[in-house]
């Protein structure tokens, strides 16, 4: 284990600030003007709509387009092209033995461990770094690298009985200065026991009033199935390429909209 429990109740004494919910690999400056765009054309009083029923941009369509129309298209397609350069290939069918499935937004990872079935379940909506806390690398200081670190769940079900954790990843300020140790990439937010199907009403205690002891145990019974800092940093680089694939992917249905195809 990459830390013992007395280590880790050291790291108790001080507090624990979790990080809220947050592709990798190195993105054009272009991703940053994408989201940041607000006003694609300078006078929108002028945007009329032609009274021919093909689209005088030049683009063949069928349709009423108005000028704010064309110039969107326009863009997308540049941009496209752009993110498309930096899109990385499918996602891989394994995380070390974790199976992975996606669905829409959502990424599910399970394996069998003993009598206990494993699921961790995420969803990448909504978890990308801002451009203020984007991540700058040292070989490429000029572009902010833009990653995607969603909280997740964790299941470990024995028959109908689940215990379920929530975690979230820890953020650098949460390493204190002067400590010998490694800090945890990921921490648990809430704990809950449940049989059946989760509801609302299922209790659930938050990880902060856990007790320090029993706190580093349960991160070791993670561990011990696989749940660790290096799995974190791996998971967190599967969605920041699935992440990107997915705007892309938005991207192109935003334009195909458009263009009406």
């Amino acid at each position: 284990m990459s830390m013992n429990i007395f280590s880790r109740a050291l790291c108790r004494l001080q507090p624990r600030s979790l990080s809220g919910l947050r592709v990798n690999g190195t993105l054009t400056p272009s991703r940053a003007i994408t989201r940041s765009l607000v006003v694609l054309s300078s006078n929108r009083n002028e945007r009329n709509v032609p009274s021919s029923t093909l689209c005088s941009c030049g683009c063949g369509i069928h349709g009423m387009h108005t000028r704010g129309d064309r110039e969107l298209v326009e863009f997308l397609q540049e941009e496209i092209v752009a993110e498309k350069k930096n899109q990385k290939d499918n996602i891989p069918s394994h995380l070390d033995d974790f199976s992975i499935k996606v669905r829409e937004a959502e990424v599910i990872l399970t394996k069998n461990f003993h009598d206990e079935k494993i699921t961790v379940t995420l969803n990448v909506n909504h978890t990308v770094d801002s451009d203020e806390t984007a991540e700058v690398t040292v070989d490429q200081p000029d572009e902010a690298v833009l990653k995607s670190r969603p909280s997740f769940e964790v299941d470990i079900q024995v028959g109908p009985k689940v215990m379920s954790f929530t975690c979230s990843y820890t953020t650098p300020g949460d390493v204190v200065e002067g400590q010998d140790h490694i800090e945890d990439v990921f921490g648990i937010n809430e704990l809950t026991m449940y049989e059946g199907e989760w509801t609302e009403d299922t209790y659930c205690v938050s990880g902060d009033i856990l007790d320090g002891m029993m706190y580093d145990l349960l991160m070791n019974m993670l561990e011990e199935r696989g749940i660790t800092s290096e799995f974190a940093e791996k998971l967190s680089n599967i969605c920041s390429d699935y992440e990107h694939t997915l705007y892309t992917s938005l991207l192109q249905q935003v334009q195909d909209f458009v263009k009406r195809k």
